[in-house]
């Protein structure tokens, strides 16, 4: 490449190091002075943080892991929870940049002759350089690798994860991550040195390496499953049969597997707690049925998340691509996104799909996506081909950002709390220092303890009440939860009050969401209960009701044992 070449392609990296920069620190900000509470589940993951174990009941170790270590540097805090959601973001798009340089920079996987280069001869989307005999696919592939890792940024189902720091963020980042590792590991063909000289590609190493990612990213999200079906579906394609005959993918696999015996290893411990929630939360046991309810709420639900023209344009940009270029590139690009997707769309017939459940199946769909359209020409220089196709493609990114844009102030809109996705993740800090009050108050007269049937509220009351307390979850009747693999109410207080020469007065605070009547289990549990409800406002607005009941004299709770997962 000439030295204007190299300049354009280094501004690339620079300009995405920039914009990912400005992001992050856009991100603190947001954290630090946002509108957002804790979600529920940020506050279970940093509740299990309290109890290091080799897994949970229902997510794999991982997320509490890397909460324990923010935490442990930064305190607890909002921002120490969520400052590795803004790292793994700007991480994944680091990564997803370099997949894409590596999948569509120089080759030299073939003889080049001078004879071949001409304009009419050369490939769709490549550049012939005789000078060493290579293939580049683009003049400047950091072109599409740009775009691709900006577009993961704003894309409304990725642009929350780099904020909200759930499984879903340390799991997009491991997938990438494999990604990139698994095409370094596939592509042997030999590459240019940026000093000149050529060196081959592949090794074991590269296979250890996405064993340790495919593993850990499994210990984020069992989803990480599908990499392997994906994988599979790949090497299946007859140009890439020869893989199924190496023993290098099987020893990656192997890897894998040590990497996630840890929560096996749990599991056989407490009875396949996990393998028993997965397939309650899959609705397996609704067997074969048909839900065009399911059906049409996955599809809304898909279309909201990633905006609906990019839902459409993705999947034609993949099923494009294989047809235009048949490549390993394309290949690549198609088998982690359509299975994943295919399935998920399928499964929404059966029973319900959340709507981050596909959400690895346009990660590969995003980099199709910008190939696909924004090198729609015969050359290898940027064209998107026809002018009502520009149209949509321009439309879907600015709308996708927009969207993202406007979801970080949602107040803005005006929105009613119950259309307003973000209501569940305001207000939080306000009740818990309401409950802190009687909290403190109680504690002067006697022994306190928190307790809900919710394990939403028993995970943000441990963190937004004052000193962080124990927090409980009964079981009123409903399925099992983390709390339930904890020490419960009467293994801490069933001998406070025993000892007639120092007895203490125990007292219980019972949250629960709306305005609630007292379960005749917890009044059995007390010698009485003083009903307060909570009305959380936000701007005039009603956030939530919430009804809090002050208990005198714990006897002996007697709720219910969870028969579902």
């Amino acid at each position: 490449m000439n030295n204007g070449t190299n300049r354009s392609t280094s501004s690339y990296g620079l300009a995405l190091c920039i914009s990912l920069v400005v992001l992050s620190l856009f991100r603190v900000y947001y954290v630090l002075h946002g509108p957002l509470d804790l979600s529920a589940d940020e506050a279970l993951y940093w509740d299990c943080t309290r109890r290091l174990e080799l897994s949970y009941y229902s997510k794999g170790p991982l997320i509490v892991y890397l909460m324990y270590i923010s935490t442990y540097l930064f305190g607890t805090s909002v921002f120490a929870i969520r400052v590795m959601a803004v790292i793994l973001s700007f991480l994944s798009s680091v990564f997803l940049y370099k997949l894409v340089v590596d999948m569509y920079g120089t080759r030299c996987d073939m003889p080049i002759s001078r004879e071949i280069n001409t304009p009419n001869n050369m490939p769709i989307g490549r550049a012939i350089n005789t000078s060493i005999g290579c293939v580049s696919y683009f003049r400047d592939p950091r072109f599409i690798a740009f775009l691709s890792a900006m577009l993961l940024q704003i894309i409304p189902l990725f642009a929350t994860y780099s904020i909200v720091f759930t499984i879903d963020s340390p799991f997009v980042f491991f997938w990438i991550l494999s990604l990139y590792l698994l095409w370094k590991a596939i592509d042997v063909k030999d590459r240019v040195m940026p000093k000149g000289g050529i060196k081959p590609r592949g090794g074991i190493i590269l296979w250890v390496a996405l064993g340790v990612s495919v593993g850990l990213g499994f210990q984020a999200k069992y989803i990480m499953a599908f990499f392997y079906v994906c994988a599979f579906l790949l090497f299946l394609a007859k140009d890439n049969r020869k893989w199924l005959k190496n023993p290098k993918p099987y020893l990656s696999f192997v890897i894998s597997l040590a990497v996630f015996s840890p929560v096996i290893i749990w599991n056989m411990e407490h009875g396949w707690v996990t393998l028993k929630h997965t397939g309650g939360h899959a609705h397996l046991a609704d067997g074969l049925r048909v839900s065009l309810q399911s059906f049409g709420e996955f599809i809304g639900s898909q279309a909201g998340v990633v905006t609906p023209l990019l839902f459409v344009l993705i999947p034609v940009a993949l099923f494009g691509l294989m047809r235009r270029e048949k490549s390993l590139q394309s290949s690549f690009l198609f088998y982690f996104s359509i299975p994943v997707l295919a399935f998920f769309l399928l499964k929404s017939i059966q029973g319900k799909v959340q709507a981050n459940w596909a959400m690895t199946g346009y990660l590969t769909g995003i980099v199709a996506f910008v190939r696909y359209y924004f090198f729609a020409g015969a050359g290898e220089s940027p064209k998107i081909k026809g002018k009502h196709t520009g149209r949509l493609v321009y439309a879907a990114v600015i709308i996708a950002l927009a969207v993202t844009v406007i979801s970080h102030y949602p107040y803005v809109l005006e929105l009613s709390p119950g259309v307003d996705p973000s209501a569940k993740l305001r207000g939080w800090k306000t009740l818990g220092d309401k409950v802190t009050s009687i909290y403190d108050e109680l504690r002067t007269r006697g022994q306190v303890f928190i307790f809900s049937d919710k394990y939403q509220l028993t995970g943000l009351l441990a963190f937004y009440v004052k000193d962080h307390p124990i927090t409980y979850s009964i079981n009123l009747g409903r399925r099992m939860n983390e709390y339930d693999m904890w020490p419960g109410i009467n293994d801490v207080f069933h001998t406070v009050g025993q000892n007639p020469a120092h007895p203490v007065r125990t007292f219980g605070i019972f949250v629960t969401d709306g305005d609630s009547a007292l379960s005749p289990i917890v009044a059995s549990a007390f010698d009485g209960c003083d009903k307060q409800l909570v009305n959380t406002t936000e701007h005039d607005k009603l956030l939530r009701q919430t009804t809090i009941f002050i208990c005198y004299n714990f006897k002996e709770l007697h709720d219910k044992r969870a028969e579902t997962f």
